[in-house]
């Protein structure tokens, strides 16, 4: 079972690599900002993050628009990137230790994705032989979802929830999740204590 895996891994990991060919020197200096390789790439992305928000806070565009607006960035992006970075930067000087890092990158991309599958799967799975328990769950979660969202402003919720998946790389790559996370509840504990 397990050497099943490990194939499933490797297979899928070769097709994102193929996929990826064309963003591969892209990729690399992305993946440098999301994983904080340089002290100052939190605050990058909390930077361009918070001007963006801001744009669409002082413009407050139509729900359509931003929509149209991020498609057309992404559309512009997909089609200019590929012959703009064969470009800019030739085969000649993609070396052995830049590919090594782009498997990594590969590979970790990967194992995400292969995890939110057998999570999706597992979801299914429990709906299936326990669906009281998966619909309980659902129910839960969805109102309070709603309870959070008639309570906090939707931009600043998005804003939050963008800032948090685009700082999360970098907090695992760096062990800080856990240690930030233990340090809070150990100082409020702490506090109470004394208080």
């Amino acid at each position: 079972m397990a050497d099943n895996t490990a194939i499933e891994r490797e297979k899928h990991m070769k097709q994102l690599k193929r996929r990826m060919e064309c963003w591969r020197e892209v990729i690399l200096p992305l993946n440098s900002i999301l994983l904080w390789e340089r002290s100052w790439y939190p605050g990058l992305i909390l930077g361009i993050t918070t001007i963006i928000f801001f744009l669409i806070w002082i413009l407050e565009p139509a729900i359509l628009t931003i929509l149209s607006v991020t498609l057309l960035v992404l559309a512009l992006i997909d089609y200019l990137v590929p012959p703009v970075s064969s470009w800019l930067s030739p085969v000649n000087k993609w070396t052995g230790q830049k590919e090594k890092k782009l498997n990594e990158i590969c590979q970790n991309l990967s194992v995400i994705i292969l995890q939110l599958q057998n999570l999706w799967k597992l979801m299914l799975k429990i709906r299936n032989d326990r669906p009281n328990v998966y619909y309980l769950g659902i129910i839960l979660c969805l109102v309070l979802c709603i309870w959070i969202g008639s309570t906090v402003n939707n931009l600043l919720l998005f804003y939050i929830a963008v800032n948090a998946l685009l700082l999360t790389p970098g907090f695992r790559h760096k062990g800080r999740a856990m240690s930030v996370s233990i340090t809070y509840v150990r100082d409020f504990l702490f506090h109470e204590k004394q208080s």
